[in-house]
């Protein structure tokens, strides 16, 4: 198995531990707001040409960034945003600013969704609220700006589940919405099986949840089945868990997906990005060599800097094929 980067050791040393959310739901949230905290002053300051509208429709909040120089110009594709978090911790300076920069580095509408949050409020209520996001976002695009017919979705871990999921929700017909709604997807280190019931065509493919079960920095194998436990989800339930559902594949959109070698949820993007290859989806890929779960929430690390590059790199592929 590789080491891990020296970016990384680095960063470890200097906090005096390996980062791994873990313990009750509140410790969890704590821990993260305390090292988001302390990472605040190292993030550049949103473009000033992005503005941001915040508020609140049915069960979930949002975001809205919208590239300011906008306001008299064509409508703007409009990527829907979920952030991670397991589905019980909320978002960060990290959402934050990725949502502000890609905004404005793509001259697109991101509108990021806050869904309801476990233990509190268990599966489905994560589905139902990314769902109705885009319902939301279909109906009401023109007024800030974003072209309804040019939406696509955009998710980290938890998150990026989500983006897969309501997905392929939408392309099954299982929502009001017309099945070609969402004309691409960006996945960032997405959760997109339960790490206890890999099917055995996968098994060859996924090693991650074995190979990084243990002692993985932010996510490793326990905490990944502590968020599930806490969110209720069941190990067979494709809505949660889509890479199950291989028939729906060949109906997706282009896509973007990124996963980092020392990430317990490595593979679950493999064995996906490898589906949808073969039933002739359009797909684009990057993978992080050395460096653990969402790493680049750490905004100094010369390799956060590649990662922003390639993922406005990545969501123009998205875009330039809706």
């Amino acid at each position: 198995m590789s080491n891990y980067a020296d970016s990384w050791l680095k960063f470890e040393e200097g906090v005096g531990t390996r980062p791994i959310l873990s313990g009750t739901p509140e410790e969890m949230r704590t821990a993260h707001a305390g090292l988001m905290s302390a990472l605040k002053p190292q993030y550049p300051p949103n473009p000033v040409s992005v503005t941001v509208q915040e508020g609140a429709h049915d069960t979930f909040g949002y975001r809205v960034y919208r590239p300011s120089g906008s306001n008299d110009g064509p409508l703007l594709p409009v990527g829907i945003y979920y952030h991670p978090g397991g589905l019980v911790v909320g978002p960060s300076i990290a959402d934050e600013y990725f949502c502000s920069a890609v905004a404005d580095k793509n001259q697109t509408v991101i509108v990021a969704i806050s869904y309801r949050l476990s233990p509190e409020h268990k599966a489905p209520a994560h589905i139902e609220d990314a769902l109705k996001g885009v319902e939301w976002v279909s109906k009401n695009a023109a007024t800030f700006g974003g072209d309804a017919s040019k939406i696509y979705v955009v998710g980290v871990s938890a998150g990026g589940g989500l983006s897969v999921s309501v997905t392929r929700k939408i392309l099954l017909g299982q929502t009001p919405l017309d099945p070609k709604t969402i004309k691409g997807v960006a996945a960032f280190c997405p959760v997109l099986l339960h790490p206890d019931n890999i099917p055995s065509n996968y098994k060859s493919l996924h090693r991650s949840s074995v190979d990084n079960k243990t002692n993985t920095p932010i996510v490793d194998g326990e905490s990944l089945r502590l968020f599930i436990g806490l969110a209720g989800q069941r190990p067979d339930d494709p809505d949660y868990f889509p890479a199950l559902d291989g028939d729906s594949h060949k109906s997706f959109p282009p896509t973007y997906l990124v996963d980092c070698e020392m990430d317990s949820l490595r593979d679950d993007v493999t064995v996906f990005e490898a589906s949808l290859r073969a039933a002739g989806v359009s797909v684009k890929s990057d993978s992080y060599s050395g460096l653990p779960h969402c790493f680049w929430i750490v905004p100094y690390f010369p390799e956060t800097e590649t990662f922003m590059e390639q993922s406005y790199t990545g969501i123009q592929w998205v875009i330039d094929q809706i």
